[in-house]
């Protein structure tokens, strides 16, 4: 099996969204992400679609399908005797790509987020790990193993979040199963807020790629149980980052 350890990894222009298009879309948008920032706080009344009309400069019309599309995710519930509130953290459809890329580094519940997502890949990515060591083709497993070599984080390479997802993306393709494949939005939602938040993986961060080299060594080996253990590793060590991250804000 041939690897090309110097392949090139560019983070595709995925389209994540079921959002309509044109000023509906740009509406969710705004509104969505001034949620997850916390300039509503949950619970609180939702401002009046007159209100947003005026605000936003758009159609009542507009206005209307915006707060439909917030309220199917979660964030939003309509009714009228109170008029829209923002509902609480717990309702929001965390596995939504939407919902987990509106927030920020100083969205209020970022951290909360971010923990929460690496408790969920804790439970499927080492299973898809496992899977991959066994049902992976050689193009799936030359792939992922120069995307791990391709994570050079010391050197502030700008193709590293591609190799990142490229890396993860692909284990969950080689699983063989096409719910796990289905995932790998989440995975590409998680990562871009992640690395936006200038999450680090580890401390100096090149443990953080000799961890992805050893999974992929050991998908590569066929070795299903080192597999699964060597990505529950690293991800335990994402979520003690997590943790820290917590601790750091609740400090401020």
């Amino acid at each position: 099996m041939q690897i090309d350890l110097d392949r090139s990894f560019i983070l595709p222009d995925k389209v994540l969204t079921s959002l309509p298009t044109g000023a509906v879309k740009d509406t969710v948008e705004l509104l969505g992400k001034r949620i997850a920032r916390g300039e509503f706080e949950t619970g609180s009344t939702f401002p009046k679609e007159d209100d947003l009309v005026d605000e936003l400069g758009v159609s009542r019309t507009v206005v209307r399908e915006a707060i439909k599309v917030l309220c199917g995710k979660g964030l939003v519930r309509t009714a009228r005797r109170y008029g829209s509130r923002v509902c609480p953290f717990d309702d929001w459809n965390l596995l939504d790509p939407d919902v987990i890329r509106w927030h920020d580094p100083n969205s209020p519940l970022a951290s909360r987020l971010y923990s929460e997502a690496t408790d969920l890949r804790l439970i499927f990515e080492p299973e898809a790990a496992a899977l991959a060591a066994l049902n992976a083709d050689e193009e799936q497993r030359a792939t992922i193993m120069a995307a791990a070599h391709s994570l050079r984080p010391e050197e502030n390479d700008p193709e590293l979040i591609g190799a990142d997802y490229a890396f993860h993306a692909t284990i969950l393709q080689a699983s063989g199963s096409l719910m796990l494949s289905q995932l790998e939005n989440l995975i590409y939602a998680v990562l871009i807020f992640s690395y936006s938040a200038g999450r680090k993986s580890a401390p100096e961060e090149l443990v953080s790629r000799r961890n992805h080299i050893g999974v992929a060594e050991a998908i590569i080996g066929g070795d299903a149980d080192q597999a699964r253990i060597r990505m529950r590793n690293m991800l335990q060590q994402n979520k003690m980052v997590a943790e820290k991250i917590d601790a750091s804000h609740g400090a401020m």
